[in-house]
């Protein structure tokens, strides 16, 4: 460990006190947040059906920022306890986003931070019918293939409108099918707590609004249509932070990886309020451990520390970046993956 790449970083970063999670910041945006859109469900419980729909771009919004909470929870940079970020998971992910937060730990800190970009192990670049990299084109069959070349970059956001609803899928099938697949561990606490949650948010959501007299078909219809917007917008807080960036093959140090796959996005302070840390990517790649509270300081440390070493750290507006996303789709069929090969300080594309 003495030679670790990343030990100067963190231990400048460990004087600094900016590896400290700074729980009370955390449980009270999450309070805050909890509390404005309760009032803004509320709100529309009040109001004629029409304005309902021009306030719930609005009310998605926060929405996904508190959704986002969550996903510092899972990641233990919220709080610094276990049980507190637990806590704060356990009442974002599964109670209020009807996500489980074991599958959400599974599909993004253990696979997608470990393999950022890389091809047959980061999910987030396979996902049917799209296509990300050359190499899932060229396997896919040809129907597919026709819409990954001609229509899948103006599909992309449509489809986006079920990101929220499929995830949720994803998860209940993630913990119901767990048991069947891991014999050691079939019902740990956290698979309970999951389920319960889980199970909590439905009643929640659409059992007792319909207790309560609400119409069914205001409550679905209010359910699947802020969801489907909330899957928007955390496909264009997702999508700006790895596309376009660079699709692996191999490569020799992790470190690198975490740096080249990754964008920074700018923003100011009140635009950065409703990214909860992923507009600094990078930063958050490279430190998962580190809270969104302090990723700003750390970040122009973690860019001299990649230049120094002659990495590419790349940085562009949100609106920039995800033109140049969407970009990316009409071509991500027909663009080579390199390799990475930090002996020779080079990157490789396959013959």
């Amino acid at each position: 460990m003495s030679h670790h790449p990343m030990k100067e970083l963190r231990e400048r970063l460990t004087t600094m006190g900016l590896m400290k999670k700074p729980t009370l910041k955390s449980w009270t945006k999450v309070i805050a947040l909890l509390g404005i859109v309760l009032s803004l469900y509320f709100v529309h419980s009040q109001i004629p059906i029409y304005w309902g729909l021009l306030l719930i771009p609005i009310t998605a919004l926060f929405t996904t920022t508190l959704s986002m909470a969550g996903h510092e929870g899972v990641h233990a940079s919220a709080c610094n306890s276990r049980a507190g970020n637990i806590s704060l998971a356990a009442l974002v992910f599964p109670l209020f986003c009807g996500l489980s937060m074991e599958y959400w730990r599974d599909k993004h800190n253990i696979k997608h931070h470990a393999h950022p970009n890389v091809v047959h192990q980061d999910p987030d670049i396979h996902s049917w019918p799209l296509t990300f990299s050359q190499e899932e084109y060229q396997q896919s069959g040809k129907l597919r293939r026709f819409f990954q070349r001609n229509l899948q970059a103006y599909f992309f956001w449509p489809i986006s409108l079920l990101v929220g609803h499929l995830m949720r899928w994803d998860g209940l099938k993630f913990l119901l099918t767990h048991p069947f697949k891991n014999k050691k561990k079939r019902f740990t606490k956290l698979w309970a707590l999951d389920l319960a949650l889980m199970i909590a948010h439905f009643f929640l959501w659409i059992g007792l609004p319909l207790l309560l007299g609400v119409p069914w078909q205001i409550t679905i219809g209010f359910y699947i249509l802020l969801w489907a917007l909330v899957g928007t917008y955390l496909t264009a807080i997702f999508i700006v932070g790895h596309a376009g960036r660079p699709i692996v093959t191999e490569y020799d140090e992790n470190w690198r990886l975490q740096i080249e796959t990754g964008r920074r996005i700018k923003t100011n302070r009140l635009t950065s309020f409703f990214f909860v840390g992923l507009d600094y990517q990078i930063e958050h790649h490279l430190l998962p451990s580190v809270s969104h509270f302090n990723l700003p300081k750390v970040a122009p440390i973690v860019k001299k520390y990649a230049e120094e070493r002659g990495w590419e750290y790349e940085e562009m507006g949100f609106f920039r970046a995800l033109i140049y996303s969407t970009a990316f789709l009409h071509r991500a069929w027909k663009t080579p993956s390199i390799q990475i090969d930090s002996s020779t300080d080079e990157v490789i594309v396959p013959a």
